[in-house]
């Protein structure tokens, strides 16, 4: 495995780089860190085998007072990393220069060969051209220098003069049409070419182009036409602007020729993977290159384990995929990076269904989205979003080639007959189907095999999320003799929420003035606030002030919710839950979890002993933990551990990343250029 550190945290190029080398995680390992101040210096730089030095002052400035900054951060910096990572072993260290060593464009066709010389024509170029000269002697038979002096990079959010052409390409009804050449470089072909020389090992000077030169004109054209502009091309200016092409310098930036020579750009191995037409594609059309397209039931502002999952997954995957959202509702808080589509105002497709025509338009508008997209994974995370995907597929209204996973988070058994058979009927049209734990997966894996479906199975453990990921030791409970109990979770009827309002009337009778009771419930409508009021109303009769009870709080403040905790109840019907995504939360706040025998919830607690019927059964088992603190201790202990083991946010996002690379890999093998 290559190891490789990248200088330039947020660089545009860097993190192109970083996503272009996740589809081979087994061949490269990459971190990234900022050179602003002076602590790269404590850094280790032994355990790579390459740096690339991406940071530095990007834009062309003419301003005096800019000169001595462009020298200190693109010559004096680049030396400085280049002798650090000589000193610390590293083998290769690569440097991003660029074409404006050799100057600017011109009016006229110039051609740089391996005989031009450069000559900088401004600071910034001899900044980068000094740098060049003052890490080449660094080169030897342990420590290999490549400089990489490449023309105009662009791709999906670069930044620069293209995204200006861009923008020009969308709105105006007519554009000059110049005859000239520029030589150019997409961020796929450059990330390629870095791959290779990485591979190879190599040192020297390299100059990475695209196959064709591009014609200014010809490009915005091409623009227009992604966006529907239809823009027209014009010699009228021509007579103008030509004379301004040398004098100008935003004229001459847009129609100026300055091209590599083709043989200087020619390497042995094939990095051009883009050619002129896909790479505008690429950067311009979001119906191009949708990896994975993620459904939901219920809009992600919304209180639920689906919501907090998908978002789990969005987050997680949008690194390394071009990723699609499907949810109904207002998108009030898209997740950058992220593709969101509106379709209805509803923030439930169950209070959707309760309208016919609106349902239907919304099919209609998945159906839509789905064919013009063409994602290669949609990916969905409930049973409504799962029965109008089958539905598309099987009726061959969405191209047969999108890989269909479906993420089930109810358990077989809770289904009616009914629902099992439409189940049935559907699942010939999906190619993976995931559950949450091992116990849910055998109800249904039972169900495929009885009715010879060969169907790909996968368990992908929930996981608590970023938020849960690490402990504060602040926030560590202390033994004052007082115990605290909580539950959470929607208001609904399955999850028994009388039990839990037994099981604290009777720990009241035990324990008094020692128990405080705390509830976080979820409500998705107006009759679940009234029945939760209600329930907060009751205990509070019973509890006073050790009661406290809040409906539809954030993540961060039930994080908060669980710290305070000593014992979280789950009291759920029995095989209700599919997995039970608060009880992980609690565990990884070192909380006792206790649990029915509700399904996948006693797969995740993971101890027998800990799985009860009856509010007395709660209540004897609450009681061996108050009276044994050793006993409680070491159960909070595991807890924490069993999370981090089992049920982390690494687990979690690792598998669905091998997953959805697993079916990009197929369906698209320039991600994996097997030389």
């Amino acid at each position: 495995m290559k190891r490789i550190l990248i200088t330039g945290k947020n660089s545009y190029i860097g993190t192109s780089f970083e996503k272009w080398l996740a589809n081979k995680p087994e061949e490269y390992k990459i971190e990234k860190i900022s050179v602003r101040d002076e602590s790269w210096k404590q850094h280790d730089f032994s355990v790579y085998d390459t740096v690339i030095h991406l940071a530095g002052i990007a834009h062309v400035s003419r301003d005096p007072k800019m000169e001595e900054t462009y020298y200190k951060v693109n010559r004096d910096l680049t030396i400085d990393l280049a002798k650090h990572a000589k000193n610390q072993g590293v083998k290769q260290f690569m440097f991003m220069s660029s074409i404006i060593v050799y100057g600017d464009s011109t009016k006229d066709r110039q051609v740089i060969d391996e005989d031009t010389v450069p000559q900088p024509r401004n600071f910034y170029g001899n900044s980068k051209l000094q740098a060049e000269k003052g890490i080449t002697p660094l080169q030897d038979e342990n420590f290999n220098v490549v400089i990489i002096r490449p023309p105009m990079i662009y791709g999906k959010g670069s930044k620069g003069n293209y995204p200006k052409l861009a923008k020009a390409a969308q709105k105006l009804p007519v554009f000059p049409d110049i005859d000239n050449q520029r030589s150019m470089l997409h961020v796929d072909n450059l990330c390629e070419f870095l791959r290779l020389l990485i591979r190879n090992n190599e040192s020297g000077l390299f100059f990475p182009q695209n196959k064709e030169y591009i014609k200014t004109s010809d490009m915005v054209k091409t623009i227009s036409n992604v966006h529907g502009n239809e823009i027209k091309l014009v010699n009228i200016f021509n007579p103008i602007l030509k004379p301004f092409i040398s004098k100008v310098e935003t004229i001459n930036k847009v129609f100026g020729s300055f091209i590599y020579d083709h043989n200087l750009s020619n390497y042995k191995d094939n990095y051009q993977i883009r050619n002129f037409n896909d790479s505008i594609n690429l950067t311009e059309d979001n119906n191009v290159n949708l990896e994975v397209l993620v459904m939901s039931d219920n809009n992600l502002d919304t209180v639920g384990g689906e919501q907090e999952s998908s978002k789990i997954i969005i987050n997680g995957m949008k690194g390394f995929f071009q990723v699609g959202v499907i949810q109904p509702g207002e998108i009030k808080n898209p997740i950058s990076g992220a593709h969101f589509y509106h379709l209805t105002s509803y923030t439930r497709i169950k209070h959707l269904i309760k309208h016919p025509f609106s349902f239907l338009s919304y099919i209609l508008k998945v159906r839509k989205i789905l064919r013009n997209q063409n994602p290669s994974v949609v990916h969905t995370q409930a049973q409504v979003s799962f029965f109008i995907v089958a539905l598309l597929k099987k009726f061959k209204l969405i191209s047969k080639d999108i890989s269909f996973i479906h993420t089930e988070r109810g358990l077989y058994t809770k289904y009616n007959k009914i629902i099992k058979q439409i189940f049935h009927f559907f699942l010939k049209e999906l190619d993976v189907l995931v559950t949450t734990t091992e116990f849910n997966m055998r109800y249904w894996k039972n169900a495929i095999q009885s009715r010879g479906m060969n169907l790909e199975c996968k368990v992908i453990e929930n996981t608590a999320g970023e938020l849960f990921e690490t402990y504060n030791e602040r926030f560590h409970k202390i033994n004052t003799g007082s115990l605290v109990i909580g539950f959470a979770g929607r208001y609904t009827e399955w999850k028994n929420w009388p039990l839990a309002v037994e099981i604290c009337k009777l720990l009241n009778k035990e324990l008094k003035d020692k128990l405080y009771v705390k509830f976080a419930v979820g409500c998705l409508d107006e009759w679940s606030k009234v029945e939760t009021k209600k329930m907060f109303d009751d205990l509070y009769k019973v509890l006073g002030n050790r009661f406290e009870g809040v409906i539809n709080i954030d993540l961060k403040e039930m994080n908060n919710f669980y710290y305070e905790l000593d014992v979280f109840i789950l009291t759920s019907n029995y095989n209700t839950e599919s997995f039970g995504r608060t009880l992980v939360e609690a565990m990884s706040r070192r909380t006792v979890v206790l649990t029915t025998d509700a399904g996948g919830s006693v797969e995740v607690v993971g101890n027998k002993d800990n799985v009860c019927v009856t509010s007395n059964d709660f209540v004897d088992r609450v009681l061996d933990f108050y009276k044994n603190k050793k006993l409680m201790e070491d159960e909070k202990e595991n807890n924490h551990s069993r999370v981090k083991q089992k049920y982390s946010l690494k687990n979690n996002l690792d598998k669905h990343f091998n997953l959805y690379n697993k079916i990009n890999y197929k369906k698209n093998d320039l991600y994996f250029l097997n030389k």
